[in-house]
């Protein structure tokens, strides 16, 4: 595809990801349990790849080895525990019935991640890590004080900001298409 119409064709990709978030959020408000069963089942796929790749990755470069490799592994480990329940009811009970071992977990992943990304930002003058992993800090100690109740508002949380951010997906899309359109009249 040409430069010249890469705006005005892809345009769509942004109003289907509107789209998809629109139901997801839906999902979240209308069947909460099977939803959030769902999300965290993704979560935890999400997770179990980030570690595979964060170890595959020590292969190219080798910066901040005992960090990634900590991260990669528990990454793993995590992902694999949420991704790989066993059985549909056991990971409802992943995303329910053990709501405050799960908050502990995501707690102490966050807190973790959190202070090893707060160190390489600082050892690499890379202030958005440096702040991204005070954040991933404060979240997880908000977790650990208030972890069952946070899981308990979660799904409904979750159905917000993805209602939001399809419906701000949708409205984007439509601008880049009209944008799109006004720049392939200026190039002819």
């Amino acid at each position: 595809m040409s430069e010249k119409g890469l705006m005005s064709n892809t345009w769509w990709l942004l109003a289907l990801r509107g789209i998809l978030l629109i139901f997801l959020g839906a999902g979240f408000f209308f069947h909460p349990i099977t939803t959030m069963a769902g999300a965290v089942w993704i979560i935890g796929i999400f997770w179990f790849v980030g570690g595979i790749f964060t170890l595959l990755g020590l292969l190219f470069n080798r910066d901040m080895l005992w960090a990634k490799l900590i991260s990669g592994l528990l990454s793993v480990i995590v992902g694999a525990w949420i991704a790989f329940p066993g059985s549909a009811a056991q990971a409802v009970g992943n995303a329910f019935a053990f709501k405050g071992a799960i908050a502990l977990v995501w707690a102490l992943l966050a807190i973790f991640i959190g202070i090893l990304m707060l160190i390489e930002g600082i050892s690499t003058k890379n202030w958005a890590d440096s702040l991204f992993g005070i954040f991933l800090v404060l979240f997880g100690l908000y977790l650990l004080a208030n972890g069952t109740e946070v899981m308990e508002v979660m799904p409904f949380i979750v159905g917000m900001f993805a209602t939001i951010a399809g419906l701000t997906s949708l409205f984007l899309a439509f601008r880049v298409r009209d944008m799109g359109k006004k720049v392939d009249a200026l190039v002819r």
